[in-house]
């Protein structure tokens, strides 16, 4: 499970990605496309440096596949245009590091990512309540 770091002022270019995400979050399928995009380049994404952001991407990715699928409603409206705002800069080749700096892009990538799980903690963690919940009542059915 990822650490929680407290960051309060958004990285630069954050707001200009969060207002692409706000008009994103009406299409599913635009957003589909979105998650596979952050799926794809995460698993990419090596360095044991980069394990916490990996575990923040696959929180934010599984969170809000989740709310596509209708899975998990319990999460505002403001919580999901925040996760396909910084999702939306991961997947950016050319956000403020370009990440074929030799890896040093995806240390702004991780700010962006560190900058939204810290202004969704509670959200974050019910998420994570209920998808461990989840997990154990599939695992008691499969029995």
């Amino acid at each position: 499970m990822p650490r929680i770091t407290v960051v309060s002022k958004a990285p630069r270019r954050f707001e200009q990605f969060r207002r692409r995400a706000e008009s994103l979050v009406s299409n599913p399928d635009r957003v589909q496309e979105l998650l596979d995009d952050a799926d794809l380049k995460q698993s990419g994404a090596g360095g044991a440096k980069l394990r916490e952001m990996r575990e923040h991407l696959s929180v934010a990715i599984a969170l809000v596949k989740a709310w596509i699928a209708g899975d998990y409603r319990q999460v505002s409206n403001k919580t999901i245009v925040i996760l396909v705002a910084a999702l939306l800069y991961f997947v950016m080749p050319l956000d403020v590091v370009p990440d074929f700096l030799f890896g040093l892009g995806f240390f702004d990538d991780a700010a962006v990512l560190v900058y939204a799980f810290s202004q969704l903690k509670g959200e974050i963690a019910a998420f994570q309540a209920w998808q461990q919940q989840h997990l154990d009542e599939q695992q008691r059915d499969e029995t």
